[in-house]
């Protein structure tokens, strides 16, 4: 019997006991309410980003000038891959054999070509070297310029002419700092050497040259721009003309000048060519 007595108070306080726990149990905290909130915020932001992103993707929108700008990047880059392998897939389709002869061809152009020595444009040696072949020209020119150095102890130097892109066959044999200076051959030896006159003094000026200084240069030499000279012919057209086409000489007019007036400084051939050094040595030699 007081075993029984005892279950039943049991059942009968549980009850009790289970009102007390229900009672004590806290309510939902403020800081618990925070994190759901702030979970809440960060599931739509999240959403939002992987929208936009499903956007570029597939649509190409984008949200912002950043998103567009590097877009734009990728797809220059892309396109600038394609092209670029597109040019490389004729070169690695040639056998070794249309290689060396393509290459050769170049080389002849540009020996020929620079008789004249006037810059040889990118466009005439695909137009006359390579034909049909003028995409694979920066592999083959690359191997043209290797033979021209190793064979005929020739650089072959890049400048612009104009718009375009244009070539310099420089010879390196003779273009060091310890040589006299440049030797031609007797044909062009006068008109060399009034080039390098005017060249020396350019540098002994300051690197710029007035006309006024120039044609004063001229007059001490005995040369004269009114009349045909025995030796240059047209002087004046050889100054201004064959001079600067052959890239020893740059002119420009004098800025304010009235009459116009010129100024003469080194072209991109005397700047690879020669030296500030050949020209002291021969204004030493001359003197």
């Amino acid at each position: 019997m007081p075993k029984a007595t005892q279950k039943t108070s049991r059942r009968r306080g549980n009850p009790s006991s289970s009102g007390d726990s229900d009672n004590e149990t806290p309510g939902p905290s403020k800081n618990a309410s925070k994190r759901k909130t702030a979970e809440q915020n960060g599931g739509e932001k999240s959403t939002r980003k992987n929208t936009a992103r499903k956007d570029v993707e597939e649509n190409g929108v984008a949200d912002s000038d950043d998103e567009v700008a590097a877009t734009q990047a990728t797809s220059d880059t892309a396109s600038t891959q394609r092209s670029t392998s597109h040019l490389e897939k004729q070169f690695a389709q040639m056998s070794v054999q249309d290689r060396d002869r393509l290459a050769n061809d170049i080389v002849r152009y540009m020996l020929a070509a620079d008789y004249k020595k006037v810059p040889i444009k990118q466009a005439d040696i695909k137009k006359h070297a390579l034909k049909d072949y003028s995409r694979s020209f920066n592999s083959l020119m690359k191997m043209a310029a290797e033979k021209l150095r190793s064979v005929f102890g020739i650089d072959v130097v890049e400048t612009d002419w104009g718009k375009q892109k244009a070539y310099m066959l420089i010879n390196v044999l003779d273009n060091k700092y310890d040589a006299a200076h440049q030797t031609w051959s007797p044909d062009d030896h006068a008109v060399m050497g009034l080039t390098m006159v005017i060249l020396s003094v350019i540098f002994m000026k300051g690197n710029v040259l007035t006309e006024e200084d120039l044609f004063d240069l001229l007059n001490r030499l005995g040369i004269s721009l009114d009349h045909p000279d025995e030796t240059f012919g047209d002087v004046r057209g050889l100054i201004f003309t064959d001079f600067v086409r052959k890239g020893y000489l740059e002119v420009e007019r004098e800025h304010g000048s009235d009459p116009p007036t010129h100024l003469f400084r080194w072209g991109p051939r005397a700047q690879v060519e020669t030296s500030k050094r050949h020209a002291m040595d021969f204004m030493c030699q001359v003197h």
